[in-house]
């Protein structure tokens, strides 16, 4: 059975294997993505196809049932038939697949950009989901750097008490005046606050603590202790030592975190007096 496409048909499949986009297909005959949509979904029924890839794999199988060359445009001398030509296959059957590589490539990429968008957009229209999804990430992580890792340092408390303080208050800013911003972002610089004070605690550890012995800190449920020692080998060694009796210290943090961002909600000022729509 011989399949008929239109003109214009002929041209979005053209398109379409070397891997552009709907929107770059759109570009590059003069009409919208909708209507390259349309044309899409016809080529579909008459292919007996329902996605990009298998309408690729479709047209490997039948070959010459679509007039004109859909690949690479090629010139044929005399009597020659460069169909049967082995070389020509092969070359015809390596395009193909390069062809089908990128498509699969590009179509994975599009779907990842797709969904973090969609994620994104969830988060936006879920303002409280989203904020527990913060304070919770970062309670998780605190709790490790807390509980787990320790901080020798009291300066490295300093910090995290600083870091919490200002990215909560930041944190608030943006749902309240519904400010351009990236849910995923503001995820991972959550994560990322506890991390940054246990990076600055390891930085006086390795290098200042040995030029000063011992590093010690008392605070509510946690006693910390750091020094560096010798070996009976002569090595240096970092000893450390941490004790937790209680977890009031997680929860202190957590409620005020919690407060620091509603109070940033309800009472704070955006930046420059513009509010800009997300």
């Amino acid at each position: 059975m011989t399949i008929v496409l239109s003109p214009r048909e002929n041209q979005v499949v053209e398109l379409l294997l070397m891997g552009k986009s709907n929107k770059q297909i759109a570009l590059s005959l003069g009409i919208s993505e909708r209507t390259v949509e349309f044309h899409l979904k016809n080529i579909y029924i008459k292919m007996q196809v329902t996605s990009r890839v298998e309408l690729i794999l479709n047209l490997d199988k039948r070959t010459g049932e679509i007039s004109g060359n859909l690949v690479e445009s090629t010139v044929v001398l005399g009597d020659e038939k460069l169909d049967n030509d082995s070389q020509y296959a092969r070359m015809r059957a390596a395009q193909s697949w390069r062809n089908l590589v990128s498509l699969i490539r590009k179509e994975a990429a599009m779907t990842i950009k797709i969904s973090f968008e969609d994620l994104e957009t969830y988060l936006k229209n879920h303002p409280i989901l989203f904020s527990l999804l913060v304070l919770s990430v970062t309670g998780l992580v605190l709790r490790v750097i807390l509980f787990h890792l320790g901080l020798y340092f009291w300066g490295s408390y300093l910090l995290l008490e600083v870091l919490l303080v200002l990215g909560s208050l930041r944190f608030g800013e943006p749902l309240k005046y519904k400010k351009p911003f990236h849910p995923l972002l503001i995820v991972f610089t959550a994560l990322s606050i506890p991390i940054a004070a246990w990076g600055f605690d390891q930085i006086y550890l390795l290098i200042v603590l040995p030029y000063i012995g011992v590093a010690t800190i008392s605070i509510p449920a946690i006693h910390a202790a750091a020094e560096w020692l010798i070996s009976a080998e002569g090595t240096p060694c970092l000893s450390t030592n941490l004790s937790i009796t209680s977890n009031a210290p997680l929860y202190i943090a957590m409620a005020e975190m919690l407060m620091v961002f509603l109070l940033s909600r309800t009472f704070g000022k955006p930046a420059g007096g513009q509010f800009a729509t997300a």
